[in-house]
């Protein structure tokens, strides 16, 4: 289950069963979608200057309690390698509370991101997340354009 940092903050929307999850910024085209279609407890937390107010920072944390995984969340206009960067300084700041949740990066951009296969902070990362994880099979980085879905 989710702990009581996240389960008491004034920045948790709301922690409950509800079918689908929806991370959207007013005023943009950006959404990120979850299904939750075994009515698992989800927590959805405002990151951006909520939980954390200072330094870079994601917009969000999805947790999904009964199966301890966290997606930090970032919607975000083109730059990929700012919203990784802001998604591992989120990670750095909120890691102690978080010691038994696998942990994503979700990213939801408004145009195509040009793939840098070789960028250094997505690789850096993805090494970080795969520390933390172990072995997984659900992808550790994922970004996309408009609208990122998945189910939990």
């Amino acid at each position: 289950m989710c702990n009581d940092f996240f389960r008491k903050s004034e920045c948790k929307e709301f922690c409950d069963p509800r079918k689908t999850i929806v991370v959207k910024d007013s005023g943009n085209k950006q959404e990120y979608r979850v299904t939750n279609d075994n009515g698992k407890e989800i927590c959805k937390i405002k990151v951006d200057d909520c939980l954390i107010t200072g330094g870079e920072r994601c917009d969000y944390l999805i947790l999904s309690c009964e199966d301890k995984l966290a997606f930090f969340v970032e919607l975000k206009g083109h730059d990929l390698k700012k919203a990784i960067g802001q998604i591992d300084s989120s990670i750095t700041k909120l890691i102690t509370e978080m010691q038994d949740f696998k942990i994503y990066a979700r990213i939801v951009l408004n145009r195509n991101p040009t793939p840098d296969i070789n960028s250094s902070v997505e690789i850096k990362l993805k090494k970080r997340l795969k520390r933390l994880n172990g072995d997984n099979s659900i992808e550790l980085i994922k970004y996309r354009s408009q609208v990122l879905e998945e189910s939990i």
